[in-house]
């Protein structure tokens, strides 16, 4: 673990330089006050500088644990991308929906107004489809990924609650209310990476989300506001349909799992254990131990 944060940090300093030089092309200005430059600056290098958990947590397992990097992705070593495709969809359903929520209780819909410049905000958007699922994917390869494999390995549910109070605490500690349901939250993700051998299922929750809430942060100037507010400090309301979402996620997924062992086995294939050539000795770290990890029972 210590390697991830060493190599995460040394390889996160390259990240500030492209964060300054794609602000300025989008014409932002640089502010001295801030950490870095712009809080548009800041916003940009946070995204990017997370998704360098992705090569960083491959690299380690690769060539720290002595395994094969694919065993991150999923039980079949690899990316199963019509899987993945599956899960998308849902997720951006779920997604909409719990956005729609927020606007119809919290509020009238004139802060989801386009406030900016339109040309900026394509601008913004592109970049944002672009940064926000690479972000996603690095938190969910650290948190539901390697540290769901290597406290596993130790046993199950050791792996989902550390898993789930990182990924927590990664989002600060804020009011109570958020801090306990993103911590469930969470382990509903873990559960359901379990259930399906892989990371797909909580990747594509995680980047619909975070690019729906981005992106409408962006068309109302949100990104140019200092604002280090995370779904952790979210007062009770929120929260609580934040988690009905993940909730009537976790049904779909489950309910949509038996049409797809049965009809497209081959979009998620039924093995229990990580693709590993036929010579290779056993990987230390098995995705939440072996018995409860895998396609669906």
């Amino acid at each position: 673990m210590l390697a991830v944060v060493l190599v995460a940090v040394v390889t996160a300093c390259g990240f500030a330089a492209a964060a300054l030089t794609v602000t300025w092309a989008l014409g932002a200005d640089i502010d001295d006050s801030a950490s870095i430059g712009s809080p548009l600056v800041d916003n940009i290098l946070a995204l990017a500088s997370l998704a360098l958990f992705i090569p960083v947590t491959l690299a380690v397992a690769r060539l720290v644990q002595r395994r094969p990097a694919g065993t991150l992705h999923s039980v079949n070593g690899r990316v199963r991308w019509r899987w993945f495709a599956v899960c998308g969809c849902r997720a951006v359903v779920v997604a909409i929906l719990v956005m729609g929520v927020l606007v119809l209780v919290y509020d009238d819909g004139t802060e989801l107004r386009l406030t900016i410049n339109p040309w900026r905000f394509l601008g913004l958007s592109i970049l944002l489809v672009v940064l926000v699922p690479l972000q996603a994917a690095g938190e969910e390869y650290a948190a539901r990924g390697f540290l769901l494999q290597a406290l596993g390995a130790y046993h199950r549910w050791i792996g989902i609650v550390g898993s789930a109070l990182a990924f927590t605490l990664l989002h600060g500690l804020g009011t109570w209310t958020g801090f306990v349901a993103l911590f469930v939250g969470a382990v509903i993700w873990a559960l359901l990476v379990i259930r399906t051998g892989g990371l797909e299922v909580s990747i594509a929750a995680h980047a619909a989300t975070n690019l729906l809430a981005f992106v409408a942060t962006a068309a109302t100037g949100g990104l140019d506001v200092v604002d280090d507010t995370t779904t952790a400090d979210a007062p009770l309301g929120p929260t609580l349909i934040l988690l009905g979402g993940d909730l009537v996620y976790m049904a779909g997924i489950l309910a949509v799992l038996p049409l797809v062992a049965r009809y497209r086995p081959q979009w998620m294939p039924a093995s229990r254990a990580p693709a590993l050539p036929a010579n290779a000795a056993q990987p230390p770290h098995q995705l939440a131990n072996r018995e409860g990890a895998g396609s669906p029972r």
